[in-house]
């Protein structure tokens, strides 16, 4: 049998825990592989441990660890993440598997995180595990987030950059890549990128004054002048 527990984080409901410990007790383990994808907020839940009194128990298991970025950085890009307690758990997990594909860092692509690349590689070289990386969605022009907000000029000479300067594995390559295959915002919707991108940058400054974050988007993006500029300018074009 195979179980996917996919989205909706669910290593915090109880049903989880709940049914998997049954699987456990009625003996069905051995025929049963687990795949996750989940934010490895929680590992332990009412003395239950994920990994060795659940997976160690079962025949096969994938964790794919969500996260967008190390550090301060990850932190902001995902609210409500505590990057040492998901390290903590993610180092766990290895410690009981038993092959490679058990533990992978499952990466997004956004904005702040072109930022990540370099350090998202330094981790799955330390932690030795795989990474699977994919772009932000940009199903409206307005997502900011997305890398394909910069424009062209920009998003190609960061592309060129990160693969030119890093030693990067074939899943961090082949997103960047993408970003250059793919049309940026504005030149999917040119008519109403200008404006999206205000919107956009209105909703990033909104949320960042309800979290009373310490670190914010201009922080992280002005690393870059070019892309520090563009974001500058937004509300002025």
């Amino acid at each position: 049998e195979e179980i996917y527990w996919v989205g909706g984080e669910p290593l915090m409901y109880e049903q989880h825990w709940r049914y998997m410990k049954r699987i456990i007790e009625l003996g069905d383990g051995p025929g049963l592989y687990a795949r996750y994808n989940s934010n490895l907020s929680r590992v332990n839940y009412k003395g239950i441990n994920l990994y060795t009194d659940i997976l160690a128990n079962i025949r096969d298991w994938q964790m794919c660890a969500s996260i967008d970025g190390t550090g301060a950085v990850g932190e902001y890009i995902r609210t409500g993440l505590n990057y040492e307690s998901w390290l903590n758990n993610f180092r766990e997990g290895l410690a009981i598997a038993k092959h490679r594909r058990q533990m992978r860092l499952d990466f997004t692509l956004t904005l702040p995180g072109l930022f990540e690349v370099a350090n998202m590689q330094r981790l799955a070289d330390e932690l030795n595990v795989d990474i699977l990386a994919k772009v932000t969605f940009t199903f409206t022009p307005d997502i900011i987030m997305s890398p394909l907000a910069l424009p062209r000029k920009i998003l190609d000479r960061l592309v060129d950059q990160l693969i030119t300067n890093n030693t990067l594995g074939r899943a961090l390559k082949a997103v960047l890549v993408q970003l250059t295959n793919r049309p940026t915002i504005a030149e999917q919707w040119p008519e109403e990128y200008k404006e999206s991108m205000q919107k956009g940058k209105r909703r990033i400054l909104a949320l960042e004054n309800i979290r009373k974050d310490s670190l914010c988007m201009q922080d992280i993006l002005s690393v870059d002048q070019d892309v520090l500029t563009w974001w500058e300018n937004i509300d002025h074009v």
